[in-house]
């Protein structure tokens, strides 16, 4: 017998029973159930607004599905994630270091650099390549959410003052467990106030397949 699971979306029944199948395939692709912010980004599961309508909020939802966590924002929780988030975002930038120093060399590939002589505010790494010089930013993210809020925090740390040129450009490199390509067009057709045009909003995998538009310095 197949799945009941559908997507969520406008007219879908869902009873506390496919929402429950629903959580299960969440847990059995990451290893834990979701938090509040990453139902409407998990296709197998109702919206945000459903479970609330429907089963009065996340927690009450968790309550009845009989899970061991009812409150992700509480107490050990809450501790344990942030220190899982942080991990992850180490892990995140050495695999990009790995992967620069590789392909341009350690002595191009410079970590933390200032954002300007006079800041403490520094990228991630700096690559010496030709055709041109380039920064980047790593971070994770766990939804569309997450990463508008930690985008605008960058826009506005990059915009107030850097040391790039004109031909240099700026990676911002994401990592994240859900495909937000489609919900990361939307958002950006809607901001008023656009990226710079050296400025670029990507996955790993897009940033390796960009890196083929560059070669390094060779110091043989």
């Amino acid at each position: 017998m197949g799945s009941s699971l559908s997507v969520h979306g406008k007219g879908k029944i869902w009873t506390l029973e496919k929402t429950k199948e629903g959580f299960e395939k969440f847990y059995e692709e990451f290893e834990r159930y979701p938090m509040a912010n990453e139902v409407d980004d998990f296709d197998y599961l109702p919206s945000s607004r459903q479970i609330q309508r429907n089963f009065g909020g996340l927690v009450s939802l968790r309550r009845s599905l009989g899970l061991s966590i009812e409150n992700y924002g509480e107490g050990a929780s809450r501790s344990k994630i942030a220190t899982h988030v942080n991990e992850r975002g180490v892990a995140f930038e050495i695999e990009v270091r790995d992967y620069l120093q590789e392909k341009f060399n350690d002595p191009f590939v410079h970590i933390e650099r200032p954002v300007h002589m006079n800041s403490k505010d520094r990228f991630d790494f700096y690559v010496y390549a030709k055709p041109m010089n380039f920064a980047i930013d790593v971070f994770g993210t766990t939804d569309i959410r997450c990463l508008i809020k930690v985008m605008n925090m960058k826009e506005a740390r990059y915009r107030k003052v850097n040391i790039l040129k004109e031909n240099e450009k700026l990676y911002f490199i994401y990592f994240s467990d859900f495909d937000l390509k489609n919900r990361i067009g939307e958002w950006m057709n809607r901001k008023k106030v656009k990226f710079s045009n050296n400025w670029m909003l990507l996955t790993f995998d897009e940033f390796k397949k960009e890196m083929l538009n560059y070669v390094n310095y060779n110091i043989s």
